[in-house]
């Protein structure tokens, strides 16, 4: 299954890195996600969802953040759970104050 979301990114983080001399790679976006009213909450949090591919980020990686983006989230399954992951990123436009070199 694939849909498409409206979402502001927050940022990105795509290293690799050597554990126990195996190479993991962290492809993650941080995106908004809204508060459960119903629950007492109100406003935004972030949180991260990953990229199906490291190239996601990459295409995306020279835009000033955060921004609004169009995102295309699949879903993929293997035998005992299934997650949903990013498989593209389309910016809109740049949203509320920019990030500074370094944050």
């Amino acid at each position: 299954m694939r849909f498409k979301v409206q979402e502001v990114v927050r940022g990105f983080q795509n290293a690799t890195y050597q554990i126990d001399g195996k190479e993991v790679q962290t492809k993650v976006i941080f995106i908004d996600a809204q508060l459960n009213a119903d629950s007492g909450g109100k406003g935004f949090k972030t949180v991260d969802k990953k990229c199906v591919t490291a190239d996601v980020i990459r295409a995306i990686e020279h835009n000033p953040f955060p921004m609004e983006a169009e995102l295309v989230i699949e879903e993929l399954a293997t035998k005992n759970k299934s997650e949903l992951f990013v498989h593209s990123i389309r910016p809109i436009k740049a949203v509320g104050p920019q990030a500074t070199k370094g944050q």
